[in-house]
């Protein structure tokens, strides 16, 4: 039985018509202006995952490198905002549908990992989940055949990130010019702007460092914030383990740039891991 894995956030984080989406972000990704430097020396990015409107651009920024490497194969590791109950959650589906057409599952690596007791397939964590779903549209306009293994993270803690990114690096150490992994996340909520930079300083200090430790204790001691920590954790395990030794921030922003209030805002980051 085909099962497909339907959009819950078109329409509010993201347009729902396909030609305005596609216009929207191509048009995010032409107003990117880095030069190509990397190509298949990528690891991954982080990406944020709010509305386009407050995050699309940032998130452009880490999709606009990625375009430049030839993978046929995205991990994308995403924390669940609605429940927390499990550690790993892999989306069991065929494809997720997205007002750009369906993007596959890769199938053999789901399977393979939904053999160990920790990974499991939670339809309810996936079903009003918009962390992960946000970054597809991304993938389908820079590579439109790829697929995906769509990872959500329940238990977030240097722990379940450790063991993550060893399983993740074994599976996939022989096949890394070909795959691409994507970390999920926005930075510290909810803060004036002045706090907000001065949290995402110290997170962004810590990830450019990639040290493991490191970012776990400004994490635990609140120095910064990040909702989806668990999977830029599992990156710096996996860069360490496969030896990318760069990481780069490509862009960084909060909500108040967009939204004039610089009250409470949502700070976020496109980062990139390579060597």
């Amino acid at each position: 039985m085909n099962t497909i894995r339907k959009p819950v956030v078109s329409g509010t984080f993201y347009p729902q018509d396909s030609d305005e989406l596609r216009k929207l972000i191509k048009s995010y990704l032409d107003s990117v202006d880095l030069p190509r430097q990397y190509n298949n020396d990528i690891l991954g990015v982080i990406s944020p995952h709010a509305g386009y409107v407050f995050s699309g651009q940032c998130a452009a920024y880490a999709f606009q490198q990625l375009a430049y490497k030839d993978f046929d194969t995205a991990i994308v590791i995403a924390p669940s905002h609605q429940c927390g109950d499990f550690y790993f959650s892999v989306g069991d589906y065929d494809a997720y549908q997205t007002p750009l057409g369906k993007i596959n599952v890769d199938r053999e690596l789901a399977e393979q990992l939904l053999t160990d007791s920790k990974f499991v397939f939670y339809p309810y964590a996936h079903n009003s989940e918009h962390s992960l779903e946000v970054q597809l549209p991304f993938l389908q306009i820079i590579k439109p055949q790829v697929k995906i293994l769509p990872i959500l993270i329940g238990y977030q803690y240097d722990l379940s990130s450790d063991y993550l990114g060893k399983i993740l690096s074994s599976l996939l150490a022989k096949r890394m010019d070909k795959t691409v992994f994507i970390a999920s996340s926005d930075l510290s909520h909810y803060h004036n702007s002045r706090k907000a930079e001065l949290l995402d300083k110290n997170l962004i200090s810590a990830i450019e460092s990639l040290d493991f430790e490191l970012l776990w204790k400004v994490i635990k001691e609140k120095k910064g914030e990040a909702c989806g920590f668990g999977g830029i954790l599992t990156m710096l395990n996996i860069a360490k383990t496969l030896r990318y030794d760069k990481a780069k921030t490509l862009c960084y922003t909060h909500s108040g740039e967009t939204s004039g209030d610089h009250s409470q805002v949502v700070g976020y980051l496109a980062g990139m891991f390579y060597k």
